[in-house]
């Protein structure tokens, strides 16, 4: 079942939600104006590729730095193609809401980052030989649901 809306009405609006909806959609943006070599190169550059953190040759091979973690964060806010940004967005958009609600803005952005990050660690430790990047808000979402 794709759930169209939620039925819990919130007291407060829905700041952080909007924002991190704004921030995605506007990178997303941005990757469109990428010619096709260049966009592999960022997915690459700043999303989650496990290799790269289990085979340092392989990456030194392949020109990606060393002890660079921010790929775990960057990655949420990457998107591989228009249903990947607006599925995402529009889960995030149902649940993000409600939690934020509770939650406060602050602390649901902790909380959404740190839910992408595990998503990321896991995958990490689920195929440390991938050379393929991870990217997206998948992760972070289905922790804020």
């Amino acid at each position: 079942m794709f759930p169209l809306y939620d039925t819990i009405p919130r007291r407060h609006a829905p700041v952080m939600t909007l924002a991190l909806i704004g921030v995605n959609v506007a990178v997303f943006l941005f990757e469109l104006t990428l010619p096709s070599e260049t966009l592999e190169g960022l997915f690459h550059l700043f999303g989650v590729v496990p290799a790269r953190y289990t085979h340092p040759e392989w990456a030194v091979m392949a020109g990606l730095p060393l002890d660079d973690y921010w790929p775990f964060a960057t990655s949420q806010f990457l998107h591989g193609g228009w249903s990947h940004l607006l599925s995402n967005m529009w889960m995030l958009w149902i649940f993000g809401d409600n939690v934020e609600d509770r939650m406060g803005s602050f602390l649901f952005l902790v909380f959404y980052l740190a839910c992408g990050i595990a998503a990321g660690l896991l995958h990490w430790v689920a195929n440390p030989d991938s050379t393929l990047p991870v990217v997206g808000a998948s992760g972070a979402i289905a922790g804020v649901m």
